[in-house]
């Protein structure tokens, strides 16, 4: 490592193990795309992104808990639903 950036961009093999452990507010900031969440944030980027723009929580976590909760114990079915559609139109897409 003869420079400084070079020694930033060299991971360890802990760092690549580290890496890959699980994260909390990654998790929930994908589950709240896949709930339509970002749609009612109170942050104005995940609004305008249409997506979960994460942080800590994600905010929309700590205000919106039964959107995450509620889904789950009623089973996801209209979730489910319109990802199952999502998939079936990108495929027709891709096979075009």
């Amino acid at each position: 490592m003869n420079s400084l950036s070079e020694s930033h961009c060299a991971m360890t093999r802990a760092d690549y193990v580290l890496s890959h452990l699980p994260d909390p507010d990654d998790a929930l900031r994908r589950l709240a795309d896949v709930l339509h969440v970002p749609a009612k944030c109170r942050r104005r980027a995940c609004r305008r992104e249409r997506g979960c723009q994460g942080g800590y929580g994600p905010p929309c976590y700590f205000e919106h808990r039964a959107m995450f909760a509620d889904p789950l114990a009623d089973g996801l079915q209209e979730i489910r639903s319109y990802w199952t559609e999502q998939r079936e139109s990108l495929r027709a897409l891709l096979r075009r």
